[in-house]
């Protein structure tokens, strides 16, 4: 397992805030005396001292287990199971097995489809769709209905109409504007500061940006409010090619 990857699941752990009359759900391990000692659950620490704390306590078969979206409890760690496929790709939807609507919130809004929004042009408007999600993903966690992972956005180039799923796609052969719509759609959703390499925080064509979350170098104490995953990694719009899929 990467340290990266154990780095984000440390922000559910340290990071995540309830509303103060709602229970914290999941019960994280630093709430139980029988746990709270370990160093990973000392939420004084730097998040990056508590990863490699956790990572150091795990058997190799713990960390395999860590690997899928539905990833396995460890039990004499406290650690809770996770499901981190949730989407949000234009609103909260169903068909992530992290998402329940079966509670005190039933419903989500939904936004156009992502290539007609995209096709808008508008920078401003992507980045208010953003945290207009974000704030019903985050309710709906605070309710235990939702995670803190959502697979949004889509960032494959819609380069073939036979592929099926171009909608959600932000464009055709114009990698120019899927990055930045990308670029707006995620910063706006996980509400986290970024800066510029002027320290700007608008944003600038091939300009490098970097996400200060909490405990970053920079002691920004501004932690994330979601974590967006960019999909898919490669050949997606490939489904069952002759043999392959």
């Amino acid at each position: 397992m990467s340290p990266n990857h154990l780095l984000i699941l440390f922000f559910f752990i340290s990071a995540s805030k309830s509303i103060s009359q709602i229970p914290e759900i999941p019960q994280f391990p630093r709430n139980s005396p029988q746990y709270n000692q370990y160093p990973f659950c000392n939420t004084s620490l730097r998040i990056a001292t508590r990863a490699k704390s956790l990572i150091s306590l795990l058997t190799l078969q713990e960390k395999i287990q860590q690997l899928p979206d539905n990833a396995s409890a460890i039990p004499r760690l406290g650690i809770p199971a996770y499901e981190w496929w949730s989407e949000s790709l234009h609103g909260i939807a169903t068909n992530g097995p992290g998402i329940n609507f079966n509670g005190t919130m039933p419903l989500a809004t939904s936004f156009p489809q992502v290539i007609v929004t995209a096709g808008s042009f508008n920078k401003t408007l992507w980045s208010k769709i953003g945290p207009a999600v974000a704030t019903e993903a985050r309710a709906m966690y605070n309710y235990s209905q939702a995670g803190l992972t959502f697979w949004a956005p889509t960032i494959n180039l819609f380069g073939d109409p036979r592929w099926g799923r171009g909608q959600e796609s932000p464009g055709e052969l114009d990698p120019m504007l899927v990055s930045a719509y990308a670029i707006e759609y995620v910063k706006s959703f996980q509400c986290g500061k970024w800066d510029g390499e002027g320290g700007d925080d608008g944003f600038v064509f091939g300009e490098k940006r970097t996400l200060k979350g909490e405990g970053d170098e920079s002691d920004d104490d501004e932690g994330l409010t979601l974590y967006a995953c960019c999909k898919h990694l490669i050949a997606y719009d490939l489904e069952k090619w002759k043999n392959f899929s």
